[in-house]
């Protein structure tokens, strides 16, 4: 015997199908301000249906006036576009991404009064310009003469406990622990091109380690992506987050939405080919 569904499920399903039968097709293209966006990634906020752009960045999804368009791509602002009736006539519409720009932290260039005093230099000096400083004054005393060195002043060579005593000394010794002892530290340059590199090497080996992490037969064989459509799954999956999630170690989510955009991508690739 066939089990009645709840009346509230059965008006719920009714309602899903009546709003997408008011859905039509909108057809568009997404470009940037030299060409078109192959591989841009729409997505229906209202009914969480996506899409992607041909090579010629051209695309169609079902939507209705006011729902709204999130259109993605790596390296541009991502958009939201609302739906009007005019979106529907015969005129083609273009979406237009701009491209995210890496500004560099300015970098401030200061005067420095240096005396010619290693235990003054060093104190007053700014920190990037103390490794430079040690160098040139190591090299300095290399070069220097044995003669040179004992006819230095003798507050210079002089030890503070036996002040009338005069010694020679290795001036190589004398500088080797300085250069560990000074912390030059990581100006704001370097710090956001290491953060810059750091994200760009997780990017390059996200699906690598996607790949090992769960296995070829999870993505080619439960999930039915295509090998040579793989990277092209992740990337449409991106937006949902699904590197956010892999870092902070979100796998039971992760993989629920990987089996449920599954569907929809399949769809899609089937739909078109």
């Amino acid at each position: 015997m066939i089990k009645q569904l709840p009346i509230t499920l059965l008006l719920l399903l009714t309602l899903q199908i009546t709003a997408q039968e008011n859905r039509k097709f909108l057809y568009a293209s997404v470009h940037d301000e030299v060409a078109s966006v192959p591989n841009a990634h729409i997505i229906n906020l209202n009914t969480q249906q996506g899409t992607f752009t041909n090579d010629n960045g051209e695309f169609r999804i079902l939507t209705k006036p006011n729902d709204s368009l999130q259109v993605s791509f790596v390296g541009y602002e991502t958009k939201i576009i609302k739906v009007e009736t005019t979106h529907f006539g015969i005129e083609k519409h273009t979406i237009e991404l701009k491209k995210i720009a890496i500004e560099l932290d300015e970098v401030e260039v200061k005067k420095h009064y240096l005396t010619g005093s290693i235990s003054l230099d060093i104190k007053q000096a700014p920190k990037d310009l103390i490794g430079d400083l040690v160098k040139d004054l190591v090299s300095d005393i290399k070069n220097m003469k044995v003669s040179d060195i004992m006819n230095m002043p003798d507050d210079e060579l002089n030890s503070k406990k036996a002040p009338n005593m005069r010694k020679v000394i290795d001036p190589t010794a004398a500088f080797a622990g300085i250069g560990g002892s000074v912390s030059l530290g990581l100006d704001k340059y370097a710090q956001q091109k290491k953060r810059t590199r750091k994200a760009i090497k997780f990017k390059e080996g996200f699906p690598k380690m996607l790949l090992s992490e769960f296995g070829e037969h999870f993505f080619f064989v439960e999930l039915k992506i295509p090998e040579d459509r793989y990277l092209h799954f992740l990337e449409y999956c991106n937006p949902l987050g699904i590197e956010k999630l892999y870092k902070d170690g979100n796998v039971l989510k992760l993989i629920e939405i990987l089996r449920k955009e599954s569907v929809s991508y399949l769809n899609i690739i089937n739909d078109k080919e």
